[in-house]
């Protein structure tokens, strides 16, 4: 079953303009762009902030042409999630201290843009982060260590083993993914029910002894370092 109040699950909230920073960089992606059209109209200008976005999500919600028009000073708006994590990974490398990252989008792309922020010792609280879109989960498989993104059932394939796996609520921030186990590891063929989509802290315990059907889980581009 899925266990529920996990300490390691991650903890959001609104983005909100910390002052005491001294360079400001957005990431946005998806519906995250929501977060940071709320920032930007709290704001008298665009000083001392970058804006890294991208529309590609599980959602399709594109806000790019919304972005634009706030007249950011520096705004980069990119194709794909990859891109705007690369994008990330450079800024940081040139960034200074008292640099605060504000992160808002999927749980996924959030995940993942929180390990290209530790390569630069971050800490806690020069970084904030907004879920909005789409609740799939980044699921790491503990068997084989394959990695599978916006799975949105409680049970997947693992396209590296090919056990089913059963997506806890266990999150490693190390891995950006929350841990899938062999989903009928006590009694090979019974599987919990089958569910789609999570909500913050789902759990079941019913049981069916009855196959679970083949799931395609769609698998974006992984982000490599340069």
């Amino acid at each position: 079953m899925l266990v529920t109040d996990v300490k390691s699950r991650p903890q959001y909230q609104q983005l909100r303009f910390d002052a005491s920073g001294r360079f400001h960089l957005f990431v946005g992606q998806g519906e995250g762009g929501l977060a940071l059209l709320r920032v930007r109209s709290e704001l008298p200008d665009s000083e001392g902030i970058r804006v890294i976005y991208t529309g590609e999500s599980h959602t399709g919600s594109e806000l790019s042409e919304e972005l634009a028009s706030c007249r950011w000073r520096h705004l980069t708006l990119l194709p794909t999630q990859v891109a705007a994590l690369q994008v990330l990974d450079e800024v940081l490398a040139q960034s200074l201290i008292g640099t605060r990252l504000y992160v808002a989008g999927s749980e996924g792309f959030i995940g993942l843009a929180e390990q290209v922020a530790a390569r630069y010792d971050l800490q806690s609280d020069e970084l904030q982060r907004e879920h909005l879109g789409s609740s799939a989960r980044r699921v790491f498989c503990v068997h084989c260590q394959t990695s599978h993104d916006d799975v949105t059932t409680n049970i997947v394939p693992c396209r590296g083993c090919g056990r089913h796996l059963l997506v806890r609520d266990h999150y490693s921030r190390r891995l950006a993914a929350f841990m899938g186990v062999m989903a009928d590891a006590e009694v090979p063929g019974c599987f919990p029910e089958l569910t789609e989509g999570f909500a913050p802290f789902a759990a079941t315990n019913k049981t069916f002894n009855t196959p679970i059907p083949a799931i395609e889980p769609h698998i974006p581009a992984r982000v490599e370092s340069r």
